[in-house]
């Protein structure tokens, strides 16, 4: 059962970061508490809101969740200030968009033992991405490059749908303001010779709306930092 512990450790924090997801973030939310009861978890739903102007916040907080405006936009600002805020000793991230199914969080919970790390992948056996040919043939090239770039044998490094042990985060700086943190942040924690593993997941297009990435934008910060997380290598 969900549990408001204040300064408590909790075992799970799932973060949501959001901006103007209305259509998506009560079934996401709602969704991520029954998986979390099943598994009987003391944990907290946390929605690092992006100033959104549809009312996304205040659904989440009908829906559950502990809401935090995050203080300038930015994917990486968000992960880093939830980061900050969240009380589990597990933090576990996820879109608003349901593009992540929330029923995936038991098997990346079950992979998590002696790991810093886990990753639901689309691209390892049994994983799935439904998406144009474009964008899937798009994701694998830059996938392809990262990986090879820094040294590390995960197959999706742009998944956003990830289990962070909190202690492991805290032994490493986290940089970057856009989507880049999350190869900087596995590029880190691989350097420290840390845990990574990944698991099969089903990505699903969002359920309502629009998409507020772009895979081209993702290929420019990518390159941005890729000039600052190959420096771990040398």
């Amino acid at each position: 059962m969900a549990r408001d512990g204040g300064a408590e450790t909790l075992d799970l924090t799932v973060m949501i970061p959001s901006r103007n997801e209305a259509g998506n973030i009560a079934h996401a939310v709602g969704d991520a508490r029954r998986v979390c009861d099943d598994l009987g978890l003391a944990y907290e739903v946390l929605v690092v809101d992006g100033r959104s102007e549809d009312g996304t916040a205040d659904l989440a907080g009908q829906a559950g969740a502990r809401v935090l405006t995050q203080s300038r936009s930015g994917y990486g600002v968000a992960t880093r200030e939830g980061f900050e805020a969240a009380r589990g000793a597990w933090i576990l991230t996820m879109d608003a968009d349901l593009s992540h199914p929330p029923e995936f969080i038991a098997a990346m919970w079950r992979a998590r033992e002696g790991q810093a790390l886990v990753i639901a992948s689309r691209y390892v056996s049994g994983g799935r991405a439904r998406m144009s040919l474009f964008r899937r043939a798009l994701s694998e090239v830059l996938n392809r490059f990262f990986r090879a770039a820094l040294g590390v044998k995960v197959r999706d490094l742009s998944s956003g749908f990830r289990l962070y042990r909190r202690e492991a985060l805290r032994s490493i700086p986290i940089e970057g303001d856009d989507f880049a943190v999350l190869q900087n942040i596995l590029a880190r924690l691989h350097r420290r010779g840390l845990g990574i593993v990944e698991v099969p997941f089903d990505y699903r297009p969002r359920a309502s709306g629009s998409s507020k990435a772009r895979l081209f934008r993702f290929g420019k910060s990518y390159l941005r930092t890729l000039l600052q997380v190959r420096r771990l290598r040398e």
